[in-house]
């Protein structure tokens, strides 16, 4: 089965950060495998980006919430509130608003 995907933005490393269609876990681990620490936050801070800007266009009605917090929680997850914070101190982000700014950095201009 072909596992389709769309690019979203791209992590410091430039490698792609997707949305893949099928978000379960077992799906996320192999998308996301070659991963770094830092990927995973760029991925973790681009779809708090997207879920903030979702809230602020459509609300609570919005289709898109459950994916991207899905995925971003996957990310989030994955390495850890530790490594989190680390690479917040490390880009000198101090709130979850320099988060989200820092992830509208991440995203492809389409999205901005």
């Amino acid at each position: 089965m072909v596992n389709s995907r769309q690019q979203i933005g791209i992590t410091r490393s430039s490698k792609p950060i997707v949305q893949p269609l099928n978000s379960d876990k077992t799906n996320l681990a192999e998308v996301f495998a070659d991963y770094t620490l830092e990927d995973h936050f760029d991925s973790y801070a681009l779809f708090q980006y997207l879920l903030s800007r979702e809230l602020a266009k459509m609300g609570w009605d919005s289709p898109w919430l459950e994916p991207y917090d899905s995925i971003s929680d996957f990310h989030s997850k994955t390495i850890g509130d530790l490594a989190i914070t680390s690479q917040k101190r490390a880009l000198g982000l101090a709130t979850i608003f320099d988060v989200i700014e820092f992830g509208k950095t991440r995203a492809d201009p389409i999205f901005v």
